[in-house]
């Protein structure tokens, strides 16, 4: 089967996020067949000025710990490999922290106590569930309200795009990390 060439307004979109030689993620070039919702995820929610990578108050590290687990625990090869490949290195996260949050086992790097925070609510989001009474309250110790409120906003925005890559399926790219092994 033929791929249908993207639409010229879905490549100056592209172009955008991605300058060329650069080529875009095989998420955005699926998403690129449809220039309006290319143009819905570039401009807004997300990737826009006023997205949530540009301008959330998130630290870096609980960002892409918040956008790797919700990604790793949803199957999505493709967003967790990316996020790895282009956040990985400047996120503070280390690659047994990386690792763990596929295979749930503890890091060498011990998880804090505002980590282990993220993770409760990134979890939480995808097994769409209120957070336990012991959860709420070691929650409530280490984040304010509005910390809460942008990992779930960010944990939301990719149980979309994981489902996105599920039903879609992107296959990882070639230069991302996979999974770890026995995952």
């Amino acid at each position: 089967m033929t791929t249908p060439p993207v639409p010229e307004e879905s490549r100056r979109l592209l172009d955008s996020v991605v300058p060329p030689p650069n080529r875009p993620p095989r998420l955005y070039l699926a998403m690129a067949h449809n220039p309006e919702v290319l143009r819905g995820y570039i401009e807004r929610p997300i990737l826009g000025l006023h997205g949530l990578l540009h301008t959330g108050q998130l630290a870096p590290d609980e960002r892409e710990l918040t956008i790797l687990r919700v990604t790793a625990r949803c199957g999505a090869e493709h967003e967790w490999g990316v996020h790895v490949a282009y956040f990985g290195k400047t996120s503070g996260l280390s690659s047994g922290q990386v690792a763990a949050t596929v295979t749930e086992v503890t890091p060498s790097h011990a998880w804090s106590p505002r980590h282990l925070a993220v993770l409760t609510i990134a979890d939480a989001m995808v097994d769409q569930r209120e957070l336990t009474t012991a959860e709420l309250a070691g929650v409530d110790e280490v984040l304010g309200i509005a910390t809460r409120t942008e990992i779930v906003a960010v944990s939301a925005q990719y149980l979309g795009i994981s489902a996105m890559c599920r039903v879609l399926a992107i296959p990882p790219e070639d230069s991302a990390p996979r999974f770890p092994s026995g995952t």
